[in-house]
């Protein structure tokens, strides 16, 4: 392992921590902590199923709902969670257990996705040790920065329908929902287009205002829940310096989706017919609804 790599991964931890002590202050459940040690025993289970069945693509089944097992365990450590906790709860719930039963069903029965067979063979006898520390952990720990503001919402907020900022809140949750419809209809949409056989792209619906309607509504989804907790910095637990600090939740997401994860499946659609134009006529993320 490169030192660069070494210096990323410290980094990474260094912020999980901060973030989930709020400032290294709280190594209990008065902030996120046990949340966060409940994610990467949560992704630990995974490897080690994942070394008994010899197929690390596992840990993409896990995704979604390790942020419903943060949410949950945040919600029960919160003392007095408020409507707008159980709210988020339930929303993280729907979309989370969505996201990896699609998955599942999608690879159960299927041999090792081959991203993680080639770095089994790259790292060749040392390849039980460093997936857990390169797959595993790194996929908790980025899995628990990005639910992270929402985590601090869900155990800090005081929403109340008497407050007169509260609208700021409900502003978030609207963003979130419009995410969770272009995931859902677009997934669906890909979905019915794949069933027909055909070889062609997907042009229509929501895939002819944004190539990847998926990949939007996820940043949407982020970004609207970090928005839900515009009010925090009024708690004395909840700094507004904290709150700042939590923009890393959408900002993470979106680069990923945005620098990793869209190239690769583009490189992938480039085979079809129609691509080039396809990629002049419709943006690649944020959704151009005027042409």
């Amino acid at each position: 392992m490169n030192i660069k790599r070494i210096i990323i991964y410290l980094l990474l931890f260094a912020i999980t921590l901060a973030i989930s002590t709020i400032g290294f202050q709280y190594f209990n459940d008065e902030g996120l902590f046990i949340p966060f040690l409940v994610v990467l025993a949560y992704f630990t289970i995974f490897y080690i199923v994942a070394q008994v069945i010899k197929d690390n693509s596992i840990v993409d089944w896990g995704w979604g709902a390790g942020f419903v097992i943060g949410a949950m365990t945040t919600l029960l450590m919160t003392e007095n969670p408020t409507i707008l906790s159980f709210v988020i709860v339930g929303f993280i719930a729907v979309w989370g257990i969505r996201l990896s039963y699609r998955i599942i069903r999608r690879n159960w029965g299927k041999p090792e996705d081959f991203r993680y067979a080639q770095w089994r063979k790259e790292w060749g006898d040392k390849a039980v040790i460093i997936a857990f520390f390169r797959v595993f952990m790194v996929q908790g720990i980025i899995n628990f920065i990005v639910g992270s503001a929402a985590y601090t919402v869900i155990k800090f907020n005081q929403f109340s329908f008497d407050d007169g900022l509260q609208w700021l809140t409900l502003i978030g949750l609207l963003i979130a929902f419009i995410g969770l419809f272009f995931e859902v209809v677009g997934d669906e949409q890909l979905r019915r287009h794949i069933q027909k056989g055909t070889k062609k792209l997907m042009k229509s619906g929501l895939w002819s205002i944004t190539r990847h309607p998926n990949y939007f509504g996820e940043i949407m989804i982020w970004t609207g829940l970090y928005l839900t907790g515009v009010t925090l910095f009024i708690s004395s637990e909840a700094s507004l310096l904290y709150y700042g600090l939590l923009i890393i939740s959408p900002l993470l997401m979106s680069t990923v989706l945005i620098k990793i994860s869209t190239p690769l499946l583009e490189k992938h659609m480039s085979k079809y017919d129609g691509w080039d134009q396809y990629t002049k006529e419709t943006p690649m993320i944020f959704p151009c609804l005027i042409k």
